[in-house]
Formats: C-alpha cells, sequence, structure tokens
C-alpha cells in the first residue's frame, strides 16, 4: 500500500494542464491559415454541412471568434438534442463560453451562415455580448454590426 506522501510525491511528477471548464472544451478547434472573414464564414458553412451529414436537418453553422482565433463552434443541433433552443449561434456561444470559462463574450464576434439570426439568437448573442456579428449575403460576408435586442 502507497503511504501518503509516496502519493503525493507522485502526484507532483504529474505535469499540471490547464483547468478546462467543460469536456468537450478539451479538443483543439480548427483554425484557418488566414484568419478572415470569408475563412471564417467557410468554417461556418463546413459545420452547417457537417449538421446535415449528421440529420440535424437546417443546415446552420456559427463561430466565435475572438482575437482572430475560433474559440467556439456550433451548428443547429435542435432535432438531434430535441431541444428548440440548440440553434447554430446558441451552441456557438455555449461553446465558447464553456471554453473561456466566461459568459461575458463582449470581446468576441460571431460568424454565422444563413443571413441574420432568429430573433432568440440574436437576442442570445446580445446577453453575452457579442461586440459584432458577420454574416452570410450569397458567396459574400458582411459585418452586421453589434446584435440587436428584440425584447423579451
Amino acid at each position: 500500500m502507497l503511504s501518503r506522501r509516496r502519493i503525493l510525491v507522485s502526484l507532483a511528477a504529474v505535469p499540471l494542464l490547464p483547468v478546462i471548464a467543460h469536456a468537450k472544451a478539451s479538443h483543439r478547434l480548427w483554425q484557418p491559415t488566414k484568419p478572415t472573414p470569408l475563412a471564417f464564414m467557410n468554417r461556418a458553412r463546413d459545420l452547417a454541412r457537417l449538421g446535415s451529414e449528421r440529420g440535424d436537418g437546417t443546415p446552420y453553422g456559427a463561430v466565435i471568434v475572438q482575437n482572430n482565433i475560433i474559440v467556439g463552434e456550433g451548428w443547429n443541433r435542435s432535432y438531434i438534442h430535441h431541444d428548440a433552443t440548440a440553434h447554430a449561434e446558441t451552441e456557438a456561444i455555449r461553446d465558447a463560453a464553456k471554453r473561456l470559462g466566461t459568459r461575458d463574450l463582449s470581446d468576441c464576434h460571431m460568424v454565422t451562415n444563413g443571413g441574420r439570426p432568429c430573433s432568440m439568437c440574436e437576442t442570445a448573442a446580445y446577453w453575452a455580448q457579442i461586440q459584432r456579428m458577420w454574416l452570410e449575403d450569397g458567396e459574400d460576408v458582411v459585418n452586421a454590426g453589434g446584435p440587436k435586442y428584440g425584447g423579451c
């Protein structure tokens, strides 16, 4: 039987890893070679396709970007999770908040395909204090400014 001292010495040899607020957050996110709004939009489009292939129905994807690095991502999971609130944008906000360990995403941007988010998702972005939204307009990516609060 190992003594308590021996266990503590053994544990001291284990390298410490940063605390991660969410188990899913331990996997690394894809990052573009050149961080541009179009590169981030292409990732959102890829996530939308992934969701459709997995049976999530409507093809929407979103990423949350902080300092030109993707810190959260999501796609529509409302069918698979049986959750009407599991839209791409809310899933990306949840993922970013868990990865960053905060609900304050005021230094982040949201990039989402499919045009302007529904009022629920835009309100969630507003309450998460997302700074700016980038939306799909055909093949172009447009700066839509900060999210607007539609009221509850």
